[in-house]
C-alpha cells in the first residue's frame, strides 16, 4: 500500500514520488510537481491553473458534504 502525501498548494494527497519538500516561510513542506511547474508559466497559464485547482477543490468539498448529509440521514433512519 502506497502512502499519499498532502500538497500544501494544491489542498489533496498526491504520491510521494511526484512530490517535493519545498522550505516555505521557515518550514519543509510537500508540494506537488504539478503545482511547482504551474509557477514557471506565464500569468494567464497560473491564472488557469488556480481556477483549475479552485473548481477542483470545490467539487471535492461539495461531495465531503453530501457524503456527510447521506451518513446523517442514514443515521436518521437506524435511530
Amino acid at each position: 500500500m502506497t502512502t499519499k502525501v498532502y500538497c500544501y498548494h494544491c489542498m489533496t494527497y498526491h504520491h510521494p514520488e511526484t512530490m517535493r519538500k519545498i522550505v516555505s516561510r521557515g518550514q519543509t513542506r510537500w508540494r506537488c510537481i504539478r503545482s511547482i511547474e504551474a509557477t514557471r508559466k506565464d500569468i494567464a497559464q497560473r491564472d488557469a491553473f488556480g481556477r483549475q485547482q479552485s473548481a477542483l477543490n470545490l467539487a471535492s468539498a461539495r461531495r465531503e458534504q453530501e457524503r456527510m448529509r447521506s451518513g446523517r440521514r442514514d443515521f436518521a433512519l437506524r435511530a
